[in-house]
């Protein structure tokens, strides 16, 4: 089980953004903008560009998947009114639900064909409206909030609402046959908080704290204390629930662009990157490609560290006939280096060339589990090697992560694993329960 690392999404974005599930494998994204519209980001095989959906925002947004194929965004509008848009073969017009908001909206979907919504209003406290056969009126539940409120179904008949109170603390608030006062739950947040169910019975809130941060806390039987997750974001996260053991975190970084980070249970190689030259493509984008193949088949990709070697014997090093399970010299030589590594980590050796000169060479000394990536390699070389030392052949398929026909022909980018691939990559030794 393990955080894995930001990287960026692109944009720039002028609000936090937020998440919707809207199907499995589909994660649905939106922000506002540089022109203040709503704008719409989505993973499926691979992340989309941006797309602008129109209207002129003035609050962050937020969305619900509702139904099948069915995604629901709230938003605060130019008359500061609650302002609705949907997704349901084709994107509606943005109608307005009224209210004069002070903050961007949460939604949260209680019931089949039930939708609670919440936000801010000009007392300051948080105020209801639900959908229900139609929408009811606004009305005002208390507190005096400094924030955004995030808000999430958790239970049959349950929500839990969430916001920054009068003394920056998280504040926490109930249904449940009626709603609970509001309690406060410590910290000194900076942002509005997120919150995302990732199991019966567990709760993980998200904030930006005093040191800009990520912030995680989380209710299992009781509520564990503040951690810090690192990152400096410039504003509110925004998380999801995606998948058994999966929860997705979304903000915007120092560079107002989108950033991700994650937490997975599932199966995870752990790399160790060692470099003599380093590489045309760079190191983070090759581990990012990676990720992004082999996410699709449940299995995660954690760079654990990265170290420059000089070795300058090694940089052209040889590598015999690249036959695994056997090894030159030269590569009992490099792969003695493992700084860090676990015997099960995979590390991998980033080098001027081989001899005879491949992009890449999967053949390791036992007990030595890695590969050596080639300068001028593609990006996709470097899980197309670790492959290898899963225990994978070539194929020749050129839509395959596996092709043998070199990784610079690959026609349909990002390339695909089967399942029989996969399941050889779960069953690997070198493939860790983290």
């Amino acid at each position: 089980m393990s955080w894995f690392g930001w990287e960026s999404l692109g944009g720039v974005l002028t609000s936090a953004p937020v998440a919707s599930s809207w199907a499995s494998g589909r994660l649905d994204t939106f922000a506002r903008g540089t022109d203040s519209a709503l704008w719409h980001k989505w993973f499926q095989n691979g992340w989309s560009g941006w797309e602008s959906l129109g209207g002129v925002l003035t609050s962050a947004p937020c969305a619900v998947s509702w139904g099948n194929g069915r995604i629901d965004v709230f938003a605060r509008g130019t008359d500061s009114a609650l302002w609705h848009k949907w997704f349901q073969n084709g994107w509606s017009g943005w109608e307005s639900l009224g209210g004069v908001l002070t903050s961007g909206p949460a939604v949260s979907s209680w019931a089949s064909g039930r939708l609670d919504v919440f936000a801010r209003g000009t007392d300051s406290a948080l105020w209801h409206k639900w959908f229900q056969n139609g929408w009811s009126g606004w009305e005002s539940l208390g507190g005096v909030l400094t924030s955004a409120p995030c808000a999430v179904s958790w239970g049959n008949g349950r929500i839990d609402v969430f916001a920054r109170g009068t003394d920056s603390a998280l504040w926490h608030k109930w249904f449940q046959n009626g709603w609970s006062g509001w309690e406060s739950l410590g910290g000194v947040l900076t942002s509005g908080p997120a919150v995302s169910s990732w199991a019966s019975g567990r709760l993980d809130v998200f904030a930006r704290g005093t040191d800009s941060a990520l912030w995680h806390k989380w209710f299992q039987n009781g509520w564990s204390g503040w951690e810090s997750l690192g990152g400096v974001l410039t504003s509110g996260p925004g998380a999801v629930s995606w998948g058994p053991n999966r929860i997705d975190i979304f903000a915007t970084g120092t560079n107002s662009a989108m950033w991700h980070r994650w937490w997975s249970a599932v199966q995870t190689v752990r790399l160790h990157a060692k470099i003599l030259t380093a590489p045309n493509v760079a190191v983070n984008t090759s581990v990012q490609r990676m990720r992004e193949v082999y996410a699709t088949g449940g299995i995660g990709v954690e760079l654990a560290s990265t170290e420059n070697l000089n070795l300058p014997s090694l940089n052209i090093v040889d590598v015999g006939e690249c036959v695994r399970g056997q090894a030159t010299a030269e590569q009992n030589q490099l792969f003695a280096n493992r700084n860090n590594a676990g015997a099960n980590d995979v590390v991998v050796y980033f080098v001027q060339a081989t001899d005879p000169p491949f992009n890449g060479c999967a053949a390791h000394p036992a007990g030595q589990p890695g590969a050596v990536v080639a300068q001028g390699a593609t990006q996709w070389t470097l899980g197309h090697e670790v492959g290898h030392v899963l225990g994978l052949n070539h194929v020749n398929n050129n839509d395959r992560l596996m092709t043998g026909n070199g990784t610079a022909n690959i026609t349909n980018p990002p390339p695909d694993l089967i399942d029989t691939e996969v399941a050889t990559m779960i069953s690997s030794p070198f493939t860790q329960d983290i």
